[in-house]
């Protein structure tokens, strides 16, 4: 834990010390300032443990408790999905019409083994982002495209960095698209691999705002591990974004 990240009563008895070192100036020669530091920094880090132990205590709770909130909302979501697609079920089987029916059976499936890829993407952290962002965002669908043997975890790559990026990436057009009532927004993501590079595609169909710094924004979330390379300029295509980033592989 950082210095400025201590709680406000671990500084202050941090800076307490001074009065014993101040003591101890004073009378240099006397053998009590000696033993009153010895005792008083004896004090001061007892003090500091039980603080600092208590602090991290109540972060884990936080944390645990918004994790908690998080997957009932996003529980609550998917029951909601789940619960319109089967009105949508029962009223087309109640009309008769067993192949769409069908249809919608076979699209709830393929949402399914998607989440499922998902959820073994091999990073907890980007899993839970990805299979609950559809929960926290109304302004695009996000669509991940992942290869069935692909694991993040295990690409010579830091994971925790990777995450960060991914995260950060996303978050710049989530921040910057613009809701629209007749056409959605789409952001495919892309995750791909070969010998030297890990390689991830942004494609994003729709309407941004202040598009023309959109790429200094992701330079700046990728933080030096790989670079950007944008392959459709969107001056050509202003409802359309391609951005790839390739990030080189360890050997």
């Amino acid at each position: 834990m950082k210095f400025r990240e201590l709680p406000p009563i671990a500084i202050v008895v941090i800076c307490s010390l001074s009065f014993p070192i101040a003591v101890l100036l004073i009378w240099q020669y006397a053998w009590w300032p000696f033993v009153l530091l010895i005792l008083w920094v004896l004090t001061v880090v007892y003090l500091l443990i039980v603080t600092i132990q208590r602090s991290l205590q109540q972060q884990f709770k936080r944390q645990l408790q918004q994790a908690q909130t998080s997957a009932i909302v996003t529980l609550s979501h998917h029951r909601h999905d789940w619960m319109n697609e089967l009105q949508v079920i029962y009223g087309y089987l109640r009309l008769n019409k067993v192949d769409k029916a069908i249809e919608v059976v076979d699209r709830i499936r393929g949402q399914m083994e998607h989440d499922s890829k998902l959820s073994r993407i091999g990073i907890p952290e980007l899993a839970t982002f990805l299979l609950s962002f559809r929960t926290v965002c109304d302004t695009f669908q996000l669509h991940v495209e992942i290869g069935d043997q692909l694991q993040l975890d295990r690409i010579t790559c830091p994971v925790e960095q990777l995450s960060k990026v991914i995260i950060g990436m996303i978050n710049v057009f989530r921040v910057r698209s613009i809701r629209q009532y007749d056409n959605d927004n789409v952001l495919t993501l892309g995750f791909s691999q070969d010998d030297a590079h890990f390689r991830i595609v942004y494609n994003y169909s729709g309407e941004l705002v202040a598009a023309d710094s959109i790429n200094n924004q992701l330079e700046q979330c990728l933080e030096g591990i790989g670079h950007l390379v944008q392959e459709q300029p969107l001056v050509d295509h202003p409802s359309m974004w391609t951005s790839v980033i390739h990030i080189p592989l360890k050997a």
